[in-house]
């Protein structure tokens, strides 16, 4: 009985979760009411902010289920054998192909991981509470780590690289651009990812490694992951 209850809250969070996105990607976050989320997700005011407390909160939950899936995808086929660098492009051409798409969202999500690594998950001044934006910048941090753990094990990174550190560098540097990148598509996008990815990696990956992306055609848009030497 429990856990037929377990899997009705979470089927309805979900709803909820995926509801409020929908009407967030086509009217804006400030624009859709919780009355609005309440009535596409077939439940009751009071339901909903029993499962969100806020608007935010119905946000980056789609947002963090979205990337689990892109990482658990990322890992599959590094797991049977992919190259890094091409699972890195399939990763980062889909984050910068949701960018463009939803850039009206991008400022929200951005801001709260942005500014709750750097409360320390204390409450922002847009009111987003402790561990939220924490817990997003995890789930992208988990996103990209895999691919530089397989390119470690390749032996294309330093040794003692750490690749957590690594990670959410390259996390922040993705939101940053699209924070204040004003690109008008994906080419756009994956063109300043690759300058400041290139900028980040330069001194972690190995020289051969770098010398050698460089003379594959790291200057391409692309190839975000490629650096020039």
């Amino acid at each position: 009985m429990k856990v037929d209850r377990e899997e009705q809250d979470d089927a309805r969070r979900e709803r909820i979760a995926r509801a409020a996105f929908e009407l967030f990607a086509r009217s804006g976050l400030e624009a859709t009411s919780a009355q609005d989320i309440a009535r596409a997700a077939f439940v009751s005011r009071t339901n909903l902010y029993r499962y969100y407390p806020s608007k935010m909160h119905m946000l980056l939950a789609h947002f963090e289920k979205a990337v689990q899936a892109s990482r658990d995808d990322a890992v599959e086929r590094l797991s049977r054998g992919a190259n890094p660098q091409q699972v890195w492009d399939k990763v980062t051409g889909r984050m910068a192909d949701l960018g463009v798409r939803y850039r009206h969202l991008v400022g929200a999500v951005g801001h709260a991981v942005l500014s709750a690594r750097h409360e320390g998950g204390r409450t922002d001044h847009a009111g987003q509470p402790p561990g939220e934006g924490v817990r997003t910048a995890l789930t992208l941090v988990a996103l990209v780590e895999p691919v530089l753990i397989a390119m470690r094990d390749r032996g294309a990174l330093r040794d003692g690289v750490n690749t957590h550190l690594l990670g959410t560098l390259l996390v922040d540097a993705c939101l940053l651009a699209l924070l204040h990148g004003g690109h008008r598509d994906q080419r756009e996008v994956l063109r300043d990812w690759q300058d400041r990815f290139s900028l980040l990696l330069h001194g972690a990956l190995v020289p051969d490694a770098a010398q050698e992306r460089a003379c594959e055609g790291g200057a391409g848009p692309d190839t975000p992951l490629k650096t020039r030497a």
